[in-house]
C-alpha cells in the first residue's frame, strides 16, 4: 500500500472510531464508512471495501438527498461486489444506482442504460432469471427507442435476454433473440460475435430436438472461416462440428 493511501486510511479509522462513539453521528459515520470503503478498494482489499460501503450506504443519507452522489456510491459498491462474484449484493446496488440515476442530473441516456444492463446481468448471475428477463425486456424497449431497432448497441442486451430465456427453458424465444442479434453482427461484419452466435444457435436448436439445424449452424461457422482464412478459429470450429457428428453417430 502506498504511503498516501496508508495515511488516509489511518486518519479515517480515527475519525470512524470517534463517530461510532458519539450518538447522533449517523451522517458523519455514513460518509466516513463510504470513504474508507473506497480507500480499501484502492489498496486492493475489495472484501473490506464492500463491507464498509455496504454498512455506510445502509445508513440514511442526510437531507437534502443528492441523487447523483447516491447513484455513484451505489454503483461503486455494486462494481466491487461484482468483481468479488457477490452477485446478490451487486444486483441490489446496481438496482438502486439505476433507480437514482433515472432522475439524477449528470447522467446521460447511455450511462443510465449501461447501469440497467449491469443490473440485469447481476440478476441473472444470482439465478433470478425471471427478474433478469423482465429487466432486460424493459431495457431493450428503451434502448430501441434511444438507438433504433437495428443498431449494434442492442447486441449485448439481445444476447443477455436470450440467455435469460434459455435458463427459463423458453428455447424457441431465446432462438429468436439470437437470430436477431446474428443479423446485427452480420450487418456490422463482427466476425467474433457472429461465430459465437452461430454456436449458441446450434446449442439451442440441438436442445429443441432439431439436430439438422444445429449442424447447419456449426457447418456455417466452418464455411465462413474457410473463406476468410482464420486458422485458429477454423480449427476450433471444425472440432466443434466433428464433436457434434460423433455425438450424433453414438445416439441410438
Amino acid at each position: 500500500m502506498d504511503e498516501p493511501t496508508s495515511a488516509v486510511i489511518a486518519d479515517l479509522q480515527q475519525r470512524l472510531d470517534g463517530a461510532r462513539a458519539r450518538s447522533g453521528g449517523g451522517p458523519e459515520l455514513r460518509q466516513i464508512l463510504i470513504l474508507m470503503g473506497m480507500a480499501e478498494c484502492r489498496r486492493g482489499e475489495p472484501a473490506k471495501a464492500r463491507d464498509l460501503l455496504r454498512e455506510g450506504l445502509g445508513i440514511a443519507p442526510p437531507e437534502p438527498v443528492e441523487l447523483s452522489q447516491l447513484a455513484r456510491d451505489h454503483y461503486f459498491l455494486a462494481g466491487v461486489a461484482s468483481d468479488l462474484k457477490d452477485f446478490p449484493t451487486a444486483a441490489e446496488h446496481y438496482g438502486k444506482a439505476a433507480e437514482f440515476a433515472a432522475t439524477a442530473p449528470g447522467f446521460d441516456a447511455n450511462q443510465r442504460l449501461g447501469i440497467r444492463e449491469r443490473h440485469a446481468f447481476a440478476l441473472h448471475e444470482t439465478k433470478r432469471f425471471a427478474d433478469a428477463y423482465e429487466a432486460n425486456v424493459a431495457l431493450l424497449a428503451d434502448a430501441e427507442q434511444h438507438f433504433g431497432a437495428d443498431d449494434h448497441h442492442l447486441s449485448t442486451v439481445l444476447v443477455n435476454t436470450a440467455q435469460n430465456l434459455y435458463a427459463l427453458g423458453r428455447l424457441a424465444e431465446a432462438e429468436r433473440y439470437l437470430q436477431r442479434c446474428l443479423a446485427l453482427a452480420r450487418a456490422r461484419e463482427d466476425l467474433e460475435r457472429e461465430q459465437d452466435l452461430l454456436y449458441q444457435l446450434a446449442v439451442v436448436c440441438g436442445e429443441q430436438g432439431r439436430p439438422p439445424d444445429a449442424r447447419a449452424h456449426l457447418a456455417e461457422r466452418v464455411q465462413i472461416l474457410e473463406k476468410i482464412g482464420q486458422p485458429r478459429r477454423l480449427e476450433a470450429a471444425r472440432r466443434a462440428l466433428e464433436h457434434f457428428d460423433r455425438h450424433q453417430v453414438r445416439k441410438p
